[in-house]
């Protein structure tokens, strides 16, 4: 189902390393994507480039895909540009409003619109369910296969990183790494991304959270890779630094390396502190302009520490065998 643009909606066309004589962009759709209490999510999403020349039937390798949250005063549009970005780099990546943000404000069977100012810590808490509607969508795209869920990324701006991380460890520890069918579910994002994180959403903390030996590494078995960026000058800067420095204080000491790139792909952790451009955090994230720090951003991180083990987490159906309950 589709709907209108969005009002003010204006996505810039960035240059891209891929010839446009080689490949095809796929022009970004529309969704609505129904939770399971009944929130009629707007998201829009952007397939993967497909080969021009590719054989008939030739299989195609399926992309990492990307999860993009805005700010909790934000919507979608904000990172729209960052997602075709991601796109025309060869990914597939799915915006989505919020509930009670942009165009997510009808629920079934309600006539009263939602707004996230009038939310409360619960309904607040409520908007993972969205985060994970995402991930569903991403999942059918996978047994398309047209993803790999198992290479998945999420990037989360300003208050909304607080969700993000409670719900990475969702995916993460919630259920079982695998159903009774033995079909893999969970444990599928491989790195994340915090633009201008901050303490507390609704009153809700995430210190605890980003001490996890998942984040940090603190338990010797290694810490997910993860980028921190943010603008010295934002009010939230303090907060996105102490963030940025317990992911990394029990990660393994790369200062010794002199050789810039062999630092690069060494660390686990990118800390991302601009003091010479006067850019938020979201507009870091939202304007096409600086396309040339998105770059670093997609090499350093999604390409150095997802896509170079992308061998790791081969292509494998996510689809439940229901021959035997016929």
């Amino acid at each position: 189902m589709g709907f209108a643009p969005l009002q003010g909606e204006k996505i810039e066309r960035p240059g891209s390393a891929s010839s446009d004589d080689e490949v095809e962009i796929p022009k970004y759709k529309h969704l609505i994507l129904d939770t399971p209490d009944g929130v009629h999510l707007k998201c829009t999403y952007f397939a993967p480039p497909k080969l021009k020349d590719a054989a008939e039937g030739a299989p195609a390798t399926p992309a990492m895909p990307f999860i993009l949250l805005h700010g909790w005063d934000g919507d979608r549009r904000e990172l729209l540009n960052y997602g075709l970005y991601l796109q025309k780099s060869g990914h597939a990546v799915i915006v989505p409003d919020l509930r009670g943000h942009g165009q997510s404000v009808s629920v079934e069977g309600l006539k009263k619109p939602l707004d996230y100012k009038k939310f409360r810590k619960p309904e607040v808490m409520s908007a993972q369910k969205d985060i994970e509607r995402c991930k569903k969508f991403l999942v059918q795209k996978h047994n398309q296969g047209e993803v790999n869920i198992d290479l998945l990324s999420v990037v989360a701006v300003g208050d909304t990183s607080v969700l993000a991380v409670q719900w990475v460890l969702n995916d993460w520890y919630a259920f079982p790494s695998h159903n009774p069918q033995g079909i893999k579910q969970g444990q599928d994002v491989k790195s994340l991304m915090l633009v201008s994180p901050v303490k507390k959403l609704a009153g809700v903390s995430m210190m605890n959270n980003i001490q996890h030996p998942l984040f940090t590494g603190v338990d010797g078995t290694g810490a997910m890779p993860m980028l921190v960026l943010w603008s010295s000058f934002e009010k939230t800067a303090k907060e996105s630094k102490e963030i940025a420095e317990i992911f990394g204080k029990h990660r393994p000491d790369i200062s010794k390396i002199e050789d810039k790139a062999e630092r690069s792909k060494a660390s686990e952790l990118i800390k991302v502190s601009t003091k010479k451009s006067r850019l938020s955090g979201v507009e870091m994230i939202a304007n096409s302009k600086v396309n040339n720090l998105w770059k670093a951003i997609t090499v350093g991180l999604f390409q150095n520490k997802v896509a170079a083990n992308a061998d790791k987490f081969p292509w494998i159906t996510r689809e439940v065998n229901t021959e035997d309950d016929e």
